[in-house]
């Protein structure tokens, strides 16, 4: 007698996950070819109508699943969708096109979380960043303060965690063997900062993404040069000075020796990020694609490469592309669902604002460029220092500003000032990732950790930005 099988909730989620993978590798794959195959391909339109559906049917399809603020993000971005087609009917275009920009993140999120996978599994990053401890102490904190800047790239947040384990590793080895140790905390902090400073800049960083697709004035390659070459200096400046700060005790200043294939290590994963971004670049370049459509791209080229470089991080046998692709889009759905509806949410308010006449109150002079740039330097870290997600105010300033008068005018001032308004509010933030992996790595609360430990490096930090963007404004 044969019985009717028995479907239980594992195998549920698991075809769940499953679907998810199927979307994500059709959301990828029909926004690339859509945007890469604009006005060469026949149907190209129908492959960025097709990607926004995928978007749209898989942020329903894991709702359930997703943190509470990214379920109500995406029920602000219905109602924020009805009340436009209700009130600004000829806002909707708008309203498609922050769809299609939406989907755009949901997809370079994805191809961001393939890149991860391998990337935290891999033991060459840490023996990269286990090379920047060998040296003196304040030369350490000024080689961990820049490399966990560059290894941060692909690492991301978890630069944070990394470097202070090896920290703490260091210290004990030190102490046990009659030697100083090591200030962890001074480490773990360095760690944060650099890792804080790689968002401006860094061309597959979600803040980068924003803000060069917002602007169309603005030249992407460009953009990263200059805001590159203002966070160098800016690092290296704020590197020497927390080195001098550093307190070195009398006495014997023995080094560790860097551990064996440190330096070929850190060479590799230089290497490989410039790499990403020679062939990000070049992909904006030759196909005249956006760098978001060109991280989409890349990174999952990168994904698949990394296992050769690193051969110890091939998965296991069975483990097919498919359900890799179904992890990294499992692993970004808040993060996905979050900017999805924040794009949507944020055409809404652009549009709001410019039939309430913004527009020509900033281009009659009423409203000067300069303050508006300025007000959102200060007031997208103010809104993460208010525990409110800064992620919408972000898009919302991009989406406000980044097409009128003053993305027009001042592209790379406004784009300067919205990136560094990013890092700020992830470091005035007590609610952002990085505050709550800092301070459960030092022992105290994401709370200190905004307001006390990293308050002078942040306030020191908007007064450079803000010297920056006037000068930046002045030139343009």
């Amino acid at each position: 007698m044969h019985r009717r099988p028995r479907f239980s909730l594992p195998f549920t989620a698991q075809g769940a996950l499953a679907a998810a993978g199927l979307l994500s590798l059709l959301l990828l794959a029909s926004l690339v070819a859509g945007r890469v195959g604009a006005d060469r391909l026949p149907g190209a339109g129908g492959l960025l109508v097709l990607s926004v559906l995928c978007a749209i049917v898989l942020a329903l399809l894991r709702l359930p699943r997703v943190s509470r603020i990214a379920q109500v993000f995406l029920a602000g971005a219905v109602l924020a969708t009805l009340a436009v087609a209700l009130f600004l009917p000829k806002a909707l275009p708008a309203m498609q096109a922050a769809a299609l920009q939406g989907t755009a993140f949901s997809a370079f999120l994805t191809a961001l979380g393939l890149i991860r996978a391998p990337v935290r599994r891999s033991t060459l990053i840490a023996r990269a960043a286990e090379g920047l401890f060998a040296h003196s102490a304040r030369a350490r904190v000024f080689a961990v303060s820049l490399g966990a800047q560059g290894i941060s790239v692909l690492f991301n947040i978890g630069t944070i965690g990394m470097i202070s384990d090896i920290a703490r590793n260091h210290d004990a080895a030190r102490k046990a063997s009659g030697k100083r140790g090591i200030d962890t905390a001074a480490m773990t902090l360095a760690a944060l900062r650099g890792t804080l400073l790689m968002t401006v800049w860094s061309p597959i960083g979600l803040g980068f993404a924003i803000v060069t697709s917002a602007i169309p004035a603005l030249d992407p390659v460009r953009f990263f040069g200059l805001a590159l070459g203002i966070v160098a200096l800016l690092s290296i400046a704020a590197a020497l000075l927390e080195a001098a700060a550093t307190p070195v005790p009398s006495g014997p200043r023995p080094q560790d020796p860097a551990p064996e294939g440190a330096g070929r290590a850190l060479a590799l994963v230089l290497a490989a990020i410039a790499g990403l971004i020679a062939l990000t670049i070049a992909a904006h370049r030759l196909l005249d694609v956006s760098f978001l459509i060109a991280a989409c791209l890349v990174l999952p080229l990168l994904a698949a490469l990394w296992p050769v470089l690193e051969p110890g991080l091939r998965g296991p046998r069975g483990e097919g592309r498919l359900a890799r692709l179904a992890a990294a889009s499992e692993g970004m759905a808040t993060e996905s669902t979050i900017f999805l509806a924040a794009a949507v949410i944020g055409a809404a308010v652009a549009a709001a604002a410019q039939a309430a006449g913004i527009d020509a109150l900033i281009a009659g002079g009423r409203l000067p460029a300069l303050a508006v740039i300025l007000g959102c330097l200060v007031v997208i870290p103010a809104v993460g220092a208010a525990m409110i997600p800064h992620t919408i105010v972000m898009i919302m300033a991009a989406s406000l500003f980044g097409a009128g008068p003053v993305g027009a005018e001042h592209p790379y001032a406004l784009g300067l000032a919205l990136l560094f308004a990013w890092a700020l509010a992830i470091a005035a933030s007590p609610i952002s990732a990085m505050s709550i992996i800092t301070g459960r790595e030092l022992g105290v609360t994401p709370q200190r950790v905004t307001f006390a430990l990293n308050l002078r490096f942040t306030l020191g930090l908007m007064a450079a930005a803000a010297l920056v963007v006037v000068l930046v404004h002045a030139l343009e």
